[in-house]
């Protein structure tokens, strides 16, 4: 049998997590994650496994598999996902959106001012400052119960699920299902329950289980009747800027927003176009580089102080395109004015362009993704680490 921390390092790892982050999502300490995985505590108590196997989102199989690492005997466990970090329990820059999925999950429909959702077919019928409202379609038994959030690796999609199957589960006291589209769910049809999933579903889940909500985390669109894109978007100055700090405070608590960095703070934000996982993976860089000196090595390569699995989500961004929008977004990079056109929506709702004015522009490090010359290994799954030319 192989040995708890092993399994938990090797778990947290294909989740993409770092340390930090699993703490966040599971309740645990970053301190006792530590001591589990280099083998300094062998035994576990069975909430400890029970948070951390929900913080992973571990299918039946893989959860078991953890609990008798740890010495607990597997069985069915409760349904509360990890709790929200974060200050007042919300997650930074994102009280807006996380408001706007929640009233569509709580409504069974769609609802007029939730930031950045459509339907599948991208359309936005009113805007209102910018911002597009939700389709009011009529509803058959499945429509608007299927919510998928699309955007590029790294933008925050899963903190989102997680934030929002928080609040539905604490305040609003739905059961909260993690599971594979594989396998299939055990669901309670006496009260509402919201699946999370970062698999296409079984769309016949929501015929036979009436109260069911699912929600799905995807780089795009599964294409399922009835369903609701919902665009995540890049961070704003402000909310970035809040959560560039709330990680560089981590590893330099003492550093404090002046007018003398104000500046390169701003800088570092749009190099970084605002992508919540890039600008945890540069805060780290505090510990040894001022704002200014960090910003000038962006400058240079905004890919370069961030992770290879923010380098790896952005790559499996791009090799989900086809052809014409793989040819679209290389021109985009170029700086091309492409205009308005299908392939160009779709772009958007991958969250790889954003509008600029009355442009559209590649984000920073989605464009950094593009030129890099790549070579070596494939991604799991067959999918290549270059960029098709």
């Amino acid at each position: 049998m192989r040995e708890f921390g092993e399994l938990l390092r090797t778990h947290r790892i294909g989740a993409g997590l770092t340390q930090q982050q699993l703490a966040d999502f599971a309740m645990v300490s970053v301190r006792a994650i530590r001591d589990l995985e280099c083998g300094r505590t062998r035994s576990p108590r069975a909430e400890t496994v029970r948070l951390l196997a929900e913080g992973l989102r571990l299918d039946e199989g893989s959860r078991a598999d953890l609990q008798q690492a740890g010495g607990r005997a597997a069985g069915r466990t409760a349904v509360a996902p990890p709790a929200p970090a974060g200050s007042s329990g919300v997650i930074v820059g994102r009280e807006a959106e996380a408001a706007a999925l929640t009233a569509l999950l709580t409504e069974g429909r769609p609802g007029v001012g939730a930031p950045g959702a459509r339907d599948v077919s991208g359309r936005v019928p009113e805007a209102r400052g910018g911002a597009g409202v939700v389709f009011g379609a009529p509803l058959d038994r499945t429509s608007g119960r299927l919510i998928t959030i699309t955007g590029v690796g790294g933008v925050g999609k899963t903190r989102l699920a997680l934030e929002v199957a928080g609040d539905l589960h604490f305040r609003h006291g739905w059961s909260v299902l993690w599971h594979p589209a594989q396998a299939s769910p055990s669901v309670d049809d006496e009260q509402n329950t919201v699946l999370v999933t970062d698999q296409r579903p079984d769309p016949r889940l929501l015929e036979e289980h009436p109260r069911l909500r699912i929600v799905v985390t995807a780089l795009a669109p599964t294409g399922l009747p009835g369903e609701h894109v919902f665009p995540l978007g890049a961070l704003g100055d402000d909310a970035a800027v809040r959560l560039l700090l709330t990680h560089v405070h981590r590893v330099r608590p003492a550093f404090k927003p002046e007018p003398a960095n104000q500046a390169a703070l701003m800088g570092l934000v749009h190099e970084l176009d605002g992508l919540p996982s890039a600008l945890e993976f540069a805060a780290g860089w505090f510990m040894v580089y001022s704002p200014q000196h960090l910003l000038e090595r962006l400058r240079s390569n905004p890919l370069d102080p961030t992770s290879a699995h923010l380098r790896d989500a952005l790559r499996r961004s791009l090799s989900t395109l086809d052809d014409e929008g793989r040819e679209l977004l290389a021109r985009l990079a170029e700086g091309e004015d492409a205009g308005h056109s299908a392939p160009m929506r779709d772009l958007c709702v991958r969250g790889l362009v954003r509008r600029a004015g009355p442009r559209y522009e590649v984000l920073n490090l989605v464009r950094a993704a593009v030129r890099e010359p790549v070579s070596g290994p494939h991604l799991a799954a067959g999918v290549a680490l270059t960029w098709p030319v």
